[in-house]
């Protein structure tokens, strides 16, 4: 037998593998520890989807197909169809004998923090349909965070394949007017229409913002993994709440009269418009917003379809304590809460645009009835509708449009016809 003497054969290392071992270990102790808290947070029904992605022509907008509720957050089943819209899937040919509105609007409209059949949307359609005595079909086009501008893009390249009867815009008086404004505007990116030579262009310079683009590339590569793994859709929610802390305290002092110790102030909604537009760029914001209006209206018009604005209400406006009113017009210096919906009324009267104000009908009957039609979770008064809110608000949508747009009456035989 012949032995094998040398050098080369490389000798064991006892610590390198004791190392290794511990590593595998720890990633197998931490791989089950993930799985753990992922069996566990779906157990619990924590989910947190993406509901939005980048978008090239909006900034935003819904992911199509996306389906999930979270107890957590009080919320009901959200369902966004194929299309991008809240709620179940539209067909693209217009139903005979339907009534077809197209809802544009941002949060409100969207109504994540209700169930679908108790958005201001659908109250609007079971009582339109009543009162017309004929199907109503209302589809949902708002999407959370949009802008006048946003919502006038959505018309020019979503609404018009659905064929509707009817458009109307849903406007945010706390935030709308500020959206559609740069320097004003606290928001992410989005496009934005400004005056050039008197003609309104549109600014799409946040396509080359470095926010976007990283957004972008994020989205489309990672959104699967965050669809499917709820510790990922937690993390995701942390991080999101954290930034959005950070901008709010950013802007935690802006002008005097968005300062945020106002008793009845809203992160997110300005006080400032309450007041009239004195300063360049209140004015400009203004302008552009009346601008745009006026572009919709005119589209409207090519397509030989009526267009109506719907004015909606922040907190402060339909809280049933009076005093919290007095309070807040006395802190802003405001003689009261309606200047942006005159404003609007006059715009419309002017324009010949239909105009539905909220504000002075649900405040009044908040006061009589002593009912809050805001909530943001437990806190009564601030935030979106709740589902009061939003049946207020279609109730009365409803009723209006039945007179401004009535059905017209079938039509009569002709005479020596049987009938």
């Amino acid at each position: 037998m012949t032995e094998v003497h040398g050098t080369n054969v490389p000798k064991r290392r006892p610590w390198l593998t004791r190392v290794a071992g511990n590593i595998a270990a720890a990633g197998a102790a931490l791989l089950a520890g993930l799985l753990l808290c992922e069996l566990l947070l779906r157990l619990l029904g924590v989910s947190y989807p993406v509901y939005v992605w980048t978008d090239p022509v909006r900034g935003l907008a819904h992911i199509p197909g996306v389906k999930s509720g979270n107890k957590f957050q009080g919320r009901s089943w959200i369902e966004i169809n194929s299309d991008g819209l809240r709620g179940p899937e539209a067909a693209l040919a217009h139903p005979p004998g339907t009534y077809r509105v197209a809802l544009l609007g941002d949060s409100f409209i969207e109504g994540f923090e209700v169930p679908f059949d108790s958005t201001v949307g659908e109250f609007l359609r079971r009582r339109l349909s009543a009162l017309r005595g004929t199907p109503v079909e209302v589809l949902n086009f708002g999407v959370g965070g949009y802008g006048t501008t946003q919502e006038a893009l959505t018309l020019q390249h979503q609404v018009w394949k659905y064929s509707p009867d009817l458009v109307v815009l849903a406007f945010t008086t706390g935030n709308d007017v500020t959206d559609n404004y740069r320097p004003l505007d606290s928001g992410g990116y989005r496009p934005y229409y400004v005056f050039r030579g008197g003609d309104l262009v549109l600014d799409t310079t946040f396509l080359r913002t470095g926010a976007y683009q990283s957004r972008a590339v994020w989205t489309r590569r990672l959104l699967g993994l965050v669809q499917e793994s709820r510790l990922v859709q937690l993390v995701n929610r942390v991080r999101h709440l954290s930034r959005k802390r950070e901008r709010q305290q950013n802007n935690a002092a802006p002008r005097a009269p968005d300062a945020g110790g106002v008793p009845g102030s809203e992160v997110g909604l300005s006080n400032q418009v309450e007041l009239p537009a004195t300063t360049p760029e209140w004015q400009e914001a203004w302008r552009v917003t009346e601008g745009v209006l006026a572009m919709m209206r005119d589209e409207c018009r090519r397509m030989r379809t009526p267009f109506a604005i719907v004015t909606l209400t922040r907190g402060i406006q339909v809280t049933p304590v009076p005093e919290q009113k007095a309070e807040f017009l006395r802190q802003i210096g405001a003689k009261d809460l309606y200047y942006p919906e005159r404003r609007l009324a006059e715009f419309g009267q002017r324009e010949g645009i239909p105009v539905l104000n909220l504000a002075p009908s649900m405040a009044e009957e908040a006061e009589q009835r002593h009912v809050y039609f805001h909530a943001a979770g437990p806190t009564l008064g601030i935030g979106h509708w709740n589902g009061a809110g939003h049946r207020a608000a279609g109730e009365r949508i409803a009723s209006w449009l039945a007179q401004e747009f009535p059905a017209r009456p079938p039509a009569s035989p002709q005479a020596g016809s049987r009938p």
